[in-house]
């Protein structure tokens, strides 16, 4: 029914339509609900309740949970989706790794989080690497047993500058079209796209560190740095969506040339890429330490520092030091009451959040650094593919703009 024009539906059908997906959606936000719930929700009457849910039943969308918990009366009829209805996708393509995972309409992972390397700085052209994804997906499809058809809705994460329109302007980029416009021709389903740190934030806001924020900075510390912005409960993308370029911010210290064009970025300096320059460069000058001497990668620093690698350590807390200096002028604009610390960092933990604290008492006003709480994210290294479920959610309950739905 997905694939329908729906304006082209008699008005009776139409409505019914419209009646029938806003149940769906509201059963998948809420989970389960009584009859006497749908009808405070869609303020329609029990009787076209009862009917459309014996509908939604007959054709497999809905689920009679039988009878609840009596608040009073008979006890009311609990309903909820049938998981299986329909699926979500999620893809995650990494510069190291493209991830791909099922949800069902319980926001479950169905099977496991298919894994595969990202060819994403492989110096191959979009053509290769488009074509590369495509095969991908079909081979998780056909791994995990799932019919393409019962995909309706897939949310991407892609690191880089993207716009609100799915313009890429890192990686995938196009003069005639957009990564989203791609996307969604060759699956031929509703696509979602955001930039990887801002979906990380969605997703310790659903299911990690800062579940019940109202107001929290989620930085993201790879090769790269980023930051996903949590602003009165709502992700928080700027005027064009390409709000939270957090490691091009200017920090003190070296003027170091970025990637960027421009001199003394965060990135130059606290970056996983930055910290494996900085290593590889004391090495090769003699420096004593257990880090291999040749393809070093971030990893094996934290690794190594875990392992009381003295210099490795040294590194850490240099890259913490300003990512603490950084983090203090967001903590005077934002005043949030939380921070997440989330990417490959994390495995450094003490090592990196130490020197990030020592840096907010060094260079943040007292009375806001104290309402602030530090934390380490915990969904380690499946932040980004959860985060495309909280993205396609994201949609689903505030876009009024789009037209997407589950039914």
């Amino acid at each position: 029914m997905l694939s329908e024009n729906k304006t082209s539906l008699p008005g009776l059908k139409e409505k019914r339509y419209q009646q029938k997906k806003n149940i769906i959606g509201d059963l998948y936000r809420m989970g389960e609900l009584s009859k006497p719930e749908i009808c405070r929700l869609t303020n329609m009457t029990t009787p076209t309740i009862s009917r459309i849910i014996d509908e939604l039943i007959t054709e497999g969308w809905v689920i009679d949970q039988g009878q609840g918990v009596s608040i009073g009366g008979k006890r009311p009829h609990i309903f909820s989706l049938n998981p299986d209805a329909a699926y979500i996708m999620g893809v995650d393509i990494g510069r190291e790794h493209l991830k791909i995972a099922i949800f069902n309409l319980r926001k479950e992972i169905i099977g496991n989080i298919q894994t595969f390397p990202s060819l994403l700085e492989a110096h191959k052209d979009n053509a290769t690497i488009i074509r590369d994804l495509k095969i991908k997906i079909e081979k998780s499809l056909i791994d995990l047993k799932i019919p393409r058809s019962k995909i309706k809705v897939a949310g991407f994460s892609l690191p880089g500058l993207l716009d609100s329109e799915g313009n890429s302007f890192t990686y995938l980029t196009f003069e005639d079209t957009n990564i989203r416009t791609i996307l969604e021709d060759m699956l031929q389903i509703p696509v979602f796209i955001d930039n990887d740190s801002t979906i990380m934030a969605m997703a310790e806001h659903t299911f990690g560190a800062a579940q019940g924020a109202t107001h929290a900075l989620c930085v993201n510390i790879n090769e790269c740095i980023g930051l996903g912005m949590i602003l009165n409960s709502r992700p928080y993308n700027g005027y064009k969506g390409m709000a939270g370029e957090f490691g091009h911010t200017r920090i003190s210290g070296p003027e170091t040339l970025c990637y960027c064009g421009k001199a003394g970025c965060l990135e130059t300096i606290a970056s996983g890429r930055a910290i494996v320059k900085a290593a590889e460069t004391a090495i090769r000058e003699g420096k004593a330490t257990a880090l291999p001497h040749e393809h070093l990668t971030f990893s094996e620093v934290i690794q190594a520092a875990k392992q009381d690698d003295i210099f490795a350590i040294e590194l850490l807390q240099k890259a913490g030091e300003k990512i603490g200096e950084a983090l203090a002028n967001l903590i005077h604009l934002f005043n949030p009451e939380l921070i997440v610390i989330g990417g490959e960092i994390t495995g450094a933990d003490k090592i990196i959040t130490s020197s990030i604290r020592q840096a907010l008492d060094k260079y943040t006003i007292t009375r806001l650094k104290n309402q602030c709480e530090i934390k380490i994210s915990t969904l380690t290294d499946h932040s980004c593919i959860l985060g495309t479920l909280s993205l396609v959610m994201e949609h689903l309950y505030y876009d009024t703009e789009s037209s997407f739905s589950l039914y």
